[in-house]
């Protein structure tokens, strides 16, 4: 099949672009070719289409002479964004996958595909553009039997380190090598799904191609269930074989910290996020994580340590932290 991937070499598509080459697919990645140390290097057996997926002339001239079997979108946010999406894919493909994210369900209890969703009103930012892409597909879908399948990822991770407080970048870690605690939201003891794009992506290509899968929706989460208590001492022990030094936050607090994190993404951070993943696995046969979440922060850390220069390092996120480090050590919390 021919398959288009948008963006193709972040930290969860960059897996699904090379399973699908291994699977024997005809593999296009559209993104501006803006490659940095950080990320993985564009396979060389994927077919490059260089252009700005937010400018609509321009990715529109630069599809003009293909046409594709399948459309997986890593990259659509809002109802804007979508509307371009939709006019350039619209008479492409014959699927359309939208990649969306669990965080558009609310927490409590087992999330499935069938768990209560925010609405626009109580959604922040991120939240908000995927619940409008999800909406304006499903719409296209009833109406114009546009052929759509939403994924919808959870705590995915790869080129990225697990985090409670801060970014996904290098700074925490490089913090902790530096004799600075690890701050945790709340008592850590929320327990969360981590999941390695390596095991997303086997799951995914299931769906890739599969009449069936339109009109449907897939979480694909890991089996993998940790504290963040657990997988960020993980990381500490990793980083320096000695006893995790994590500082926490108290949970009220937390939620004023929008300094880090918006309130709705910070509250996820302090509940459980367990998923259900029968409906996946009904499609992906077999299918099961074979990354634990010590494999996970292990091989995360190996391929940083591979170059440093992919250790993004943010000193406008190291002073923040020294700041409410500096607050909550004082306080005498631990």
């Amino acid at each position: 099949m021919k398959i288009l991937i948008t963006g193709g070499y972040g930290n969860i598509s960059w897996w699904c672009t090379k399973r699908a080459l291994e699977l024997g697919h005809e593999v296009y990645i559209l993104n501006r070719e803006q490659t940095t140390s950080t990320r993985r290097e564009i396979p060389s057996d994927a077919v490059l289409i260089k252009a700005d997926y937010r400018n609509f002339e321009e990715t529109k001239l630069a599809i003009q002479p293909y046409s594709f079997d399948v459309v997986c979108d890593f990259l659509c946010q809002g109802t804007e964004h979508a509307q371009i999406a939709y006019e350039l894919f619209k008479n492409k493909t014959g699927q359309y996958i939208l990649i969306s994210t669990e965080s558009v369900f609310k927490r409590g209890g087992v999330i499935s595909e069938n768990s209560p969703k925010y609405t626009e009103l109580e959604a922040s930012p991120y939240i908000l553009g995927k619940l409008q892409s999800e909406h304006f597909f499903r719409e296209k879908l009833k109406n114009e039997k546009f052929p759509l399948t939403i994924v919808r990822p959870g705590y995915t991770l790869d080129t990225i380190l697990p985090y409670s407080i801060g970014y996904n970048c290098y700074t925490i870690a490089d913090r902790y090598l530096n004799g600075k605690p690890i701050l945790i939201a709340g008592d850590g003891n929320n327990r969360w799904t981590f999941t390695h794009s390596s095991d997303f992506a086997e799951a995914f290509v299931s769906l890739v191609g599969v009449k069936d899968t339109i009109g449907e929706d897939f979480n694909i989460t890991g089996d993998n269930v940790s504290t963040f208590n657990e997988i960020m001492s993980i990381m500490a022990q990793a980083l320096a074989d000695k006893e995790p030094n994590l500082l926490h936050i108290p949970s009220c607090d937390c939620l004023e910290l929008s300094q880090f994190m918006v309130r709705d993404l910070m509250q996820q951070r302090l509940d459980d996020a367990i998923f259900d993943n029968s409906k996946i696995k009904s499609i992906a046969s077999g299918w099961k994580t074979q990354y634990n979440s010590e494999k996970i922060v292990l091989s995360t850390l190996m391929w940083l340590n591979e170059d440093v220069r992919r250790k993004r390092i943010s000193k406008d996120l190291d002073n923040k932290l020294e700041v409410l480090t500096d607050k909550y050590i004082g306080l005498g919390v631990n």
